[in-house]
């Protein structure tokens, strides 16, 4: 009977490592990807310009894993984007819709296997 709780153990172990060895090596929210590249960083958007992207390059052991993007607004969880990673340097991102009444502060979180392993903000004015 022990045998197999340790075997799950041991399977589910280097997933577990894996999110915590993974680093975010740069970011960027931005209004445009070209290439699989921000083209531009920045930290304020006008409430009118529709949709933001948020750009991530990971290091990590490059086994195939999970994250999430997780975009909130007043504290709330408004989109959470599954995203899939495939080698040990990966660029990878996504974007919400930000409506025009969505003023003030947003944050997307970076989780893996469930845990927020980054996050970083920017703000919608009018």
């Amino acid at each position: 009977m022990k045998k197999p709780l340790a075997l799950l153990l041991l399977l589910a172990a280097p997933a577990i490592a894996a999110a915590s060895q993974l680093s975010i090596t740069r970011h960027a929210f931005t209004r445009e990807i070209a290439g699989r590249e921000p083209m531009d960083d920045r930290q304020v958007f006008k409430s009118t310009e529709g949709v933001v992207y948020f750009f991530n390059q990971i290091v990590y052991d490059g086994s195939p894993t999970e994250i999430s993007h997780v975009w909130k607004y007043g504290g709330e969880v408004i989109n959470e984007i599954p995203l899939h990673l495939e080698g040990p340097n990966w660029r990878t991102w996504s974007n919400t819709k930000v409506l025009p009444e969505q003023t003030g502060e947003w944050t997307v979180e970076v989780k893996a296997d469930g845990e927020a392993v980054f996050s970083a903000s920017f703000t919608v004015e009018k």
